[in-house]
């Protein structure tokens, strides 16, 4: 065993010693969410190349969902469906937000942060936040007493070689932040996941005898890949394995902490990632299993994540669901869990009562797949359908090529029409039944017109009743606390 994590576990036991477990309150929340990563990433979905314990572990002692989905395929509006249970247009974010972007996550946006707060936790975030980078729209503003991280994903910096833009005016090198104040320009990216973790410790240490929640949001497995030395080669499967491996670790010390600290049994924890992983990064982007394309597309490979719950003694441990679920669905679970009463607006719907194997889930909720505030496809029981659109393609027969070694491929253009699939029998999405069913297909296509009406779609150029107009500041940027 590593010598630091001997010394940080026998600190944890010594502090830990007279503390008493909070029996029937409130428990602690942690959500951790990964940046780009597939679904068969994890060993316990398939994962072959590289280990990942503590990831399974949690898996094993509380819930694995298999099909578990983000309503987008990207970075911004994916983080806004997480923390506001609602749709991204719903929240104001149509798609990623640039450096310099004049948006952000509207005031009026009620986050987990701001809930859990307001019912009496301490709340804090670790990682990566792109959810507008000024500071009207930084965590401290949406509810978190504190932040450590990166104001966006880790390619936004000069240096990196798959920056899209890499000259674009107003950049600024990759600034690491605390709370509003830029600590660091350019940080050792090595270190990264590893200053993460320890800055997740220390929260959890120093708000141990209260309630807390914590949002920890790695930035990796987001490419330019970087890892810390004791995990360089150490998964014999490349650097992505090596990265995926750290990921594991740094939720192996956090479960280690908990135990520690006799805050294991009070402590919900919840993983996943933002979307799927990014295949234009070839040998850098992660694996999806069968399914169709990754990242930026609404095909299986692009929102369908891996995902587990942990919250001893409140689920029935050991679970394998495979309803439909949806990310926007862990919000009011949590807040369930710890007593909170739900927002009226919310899209997602509690868990807690099938995971308490008291009910069941509804396996024909409509789910539905945005891309740039396109409504491309959505499920419903079995049936996957998409309305036709275009998407970017890795396939070669699309002219898309898969990268190496940190620099990107290319995308290839590729278009679908009305497109039915039995996700049951055929989850590579490859056999197209529209033809066979177009009763379900009618069916499907009532639900995108209700969505449509209610969320809005920018294909059709539909203005959601419920959606929230984006947030744009009214000001010249000011000059960061810390710029030099």
């Amino acid at each position: 065993m590593n010598r630091s994590l001997i010394v940080l576990l026998l600190a944890g036991l010594l502090s830990g010693c007279a503390r008493t477990n909070r029996v029937d309150g409130p428990p602690n929340v942690i959500i951790i969410f990964a940046d780009d990563m597939g679904w068969s990433d994890l060993s316990s979905y398939g994962q072959k190349a590289w280990d990942t314990p503590a990831l399974d572990r949690l898996g094993a002692e509380g819930v694995r969902f298999t099909d578990f989905y983000v309503p987008t395929p990207a970075c911004s509006p994916s983080r806004a469906a997480l923390l506001t249970g609602r749709y991204p247009l719903k929240a104001g974010i149509r798609d990623v937000l640039s450096p310099r972007s004049l948006r952000g996550l509207p005031e009026a946006e009620q986050t987990a942060a701001e809930l859990f707060r307001h019912a009496g936790y301490r709340t804090g975030m670790v990682g990566k936040w792109h959810l507008g980078s000024h500071p009207d729209f930084l965590p401290t503003n949406h509810g978190f007493e504190t932040w450590f991280g990166l104001p966006y994903s880790n390619d936004y910096s000069p240096r990196s070689i798959n920056n899209p833009r890499p000259h674009a005016a107003g950049w600024m090198e990759l600034p690491l932040m605390r709370d509003t104040t830029v600590v660091e320009r350019e940080p050792d990216q090595r270190l990264l996941t590893e200053r993460y973790t320890e800055e997740a410790l220390r929260f959890i240490r120093t708000h141990q005898e209260e309630p807390f929640f914590l949002y920890l949001a790695h930035s990796m497995p987001h490419t330019p890949l970087w890892v810390s030395d004791p995990f360089l080669g150490a998964s014999g499967a490349g650097l992505y394995g090596d990265v995926i491996e750290e990921i594991d670790a740094s939720t192996g010390r956090i479960l280690a902490e908990l135990e520690a600290l006799g805050l294991d049994d009070d402590t919900i924890i919840v993983f996943t990632s933002d979307n799927g992983p990014w295949l234009v990064m070839g040998d850098h982007g992660g694996t999806k299993a069968d399914f169709r394309e990754g990242k930026a597309t609404t095909f299986e490979g692009g929102v369908r994540m891996p995902a587990v719950i942990r919250a001893p003694g409140r689920i029935v441990a050991g679970q394998v669901v495979g309803e439909p679920v949806i990310s926007m669905d862990i919000l009011p679970t949590v807040l369930d869990f710890a007593g909170i009463g739900l927002p009226s607006n919310l899209d997602g719907v509690p868990l807690n009562g099938a995971l308490a194997g008291k009910a069941d889930l509804d396996a024909n909720r409509p789910l539905f797949f945005y891309r740039s505030g396109q409504l491309r496809s959505m499920r419903k029981g079995k049936w996957k359908l998409h309305v036709p659109h275009t998407y970017t393609s890795i396939l070669p027969e699309w002219g898309g090529r898969p990268g190496s070694g940190g620099h990107p491929g290319e995308y290839g253009n590729a278009t679908i029409g009305i497109a039915l699939y039995d996700l049951q029998a055929d989850p590579a999405e490859s056999i197209d039944l529209a033809a066979a069913y177009p009763e379900v297909v009618e069916d499907l296509l009532r639900d995108i017109e209700d969505a449509r009406a209610r969320i809005g779609d920018e294909l059709t150029g539909r203005v959601g009743s419920e959606a929230t107009p984006p947030q744009f500041i009214q000001a010249v940027w000011p000059t960061l606390e810390g710029d030099q």
